[in-house]
């Protein structure tokens, strides 16, 4: 979890009905999840990521790209950079020009996609901060999985009850407070496994009542569907991105991709040692998909495999 500015206190969540949204004969609610345009990063954020994963100060980054340091500070507060700065900065920090330049100048961002049934979208909040969890049900059998928490246990659980959902699992990217928040509070209301990677937990740590470590292999089954599971640590030690086929009326993967990925950036490397970890992670595990994957970030708005393979500047040559 990385945030952005200081949070002082705890917001509720709200989970958002969308205009796109479809019902059945049976009265449920279809939304489509992830259904907001702006960018998670912007310019500073990712140019302030890569410095970190470089582990330079502001000094070394202004003496590699030859851009004073003042001017370094100014544009991580989010002053405007020229094409100059640009060229310069990306040349300095490994990241595609073209790529930084259409984000800089807010001429991208993800194409609107075709709503999923399946998916409900949970907007979370802590203080000011936004946080997306998922919830995924098949529609035929009431099965559902949640994708994170978004930190809303309350939202979460009276949707499950509105719907009259049956929840199988809890399937968690990574332990971070906002993506692990009431776990188990959602655990005890419906006796579904919290599934999560046993990287997370360091020596002596152990994982929370009702978690369910992934196993090489596993498959997770939600109705008519199966979940499976790639690693993609670099964020975490165990971070995890969960893989939906397409079938039963879902017509192209789908990837919950937690904090490893937001769209047209990256999350903060936990260091900058796991910096080159997290993007071979998200190259190997995410990117590698096929181009139609729709993919569900734990902040900001969905993207896809394609787009992010022709608009994240992380990423700088061909796949």
């Amino acid at each position: 979890m990385y945030f952005k500015s200081t949070q002082n206190s705890i917001g509720n969540a709200l989970i958002f009905i969308l205009s796109s949204s479809l019902t059945d004969g049976r009265g449920l609610l279809y939304v489509q999840a992830g259904e907001k345009r702006v960018l998670e990063d912007t310019f500073a954020d990712i140019i302030g990521k890569a410095r970190f994963g470089k582990g330079w100060s502001s000094a070394d980054l202004a003496r590699n790209a030859a851009v004073p340091e003042k001017r370094i500070a100014a544009l991580e507060g989010e002053d405007r950079p020229t094409e100059e700065e640009i060229k310069r900065l990306s040349g300095a920090l490994s990241l595609d020009p073209r790529k930084l330049a259409e984000i800089a100048r807010s001429e991208w961002t993800p194409r609107s996609e075709k709503p999923i049934r399946m998916l409900r979208w949970i907007d979370g909040r802590i203080g000011n901060y936004p946080v997306n969890g998922y919830l995924f049900v098949d529609p035929a059998t009431g099965e559902g999985a949640l994708f994170d928490t978004g930190y809303s246990p309350e939202q979460v659980l009276a949707q499950i009850k509105k719907e009259k959902i049956r929840l199988v699992a809890l399937c968690i990217t990574h332990t971070h407070a906002d993506h692990v928040g009431g776990a188990d509070r959602i655990h005890a209301a419906t006796g579904a496994p919290i599934y999560l990677h046993s990287d997370e937990f360091s020596e002596g740590s152990r994982p929370p009542q009702g978690g369910a470590l992934l196993q090489e292999g596993m498959e997770i089954p939600v109705g008519r569907f199966r979940v499976r599971y790639r690693r993609s640590p670099g964020h975490t030690p165990g971070g995890t991105t969960f893989l939906i086929e397409p079938s039963n009326g879902l017509e192209a993967p789908v990837a919950f991709v937690g904090d490893a990925l937001f769209a047209g950036s990256l999350g903060r490397a936990q260091s900058s040692s796991t910096y080159p970890l997290l993007l071979r992670s998200v190259r190997e595990a995410i990117l590698s998909l096929p181009g139609e994957t729709r993919l569900f970030p734990g902040h900001g708005p969905a993207t896809t495999v394609e787009e992010e393979q022709q608009h994240n500047p992380f990423f700088t040559d061909r796949f």
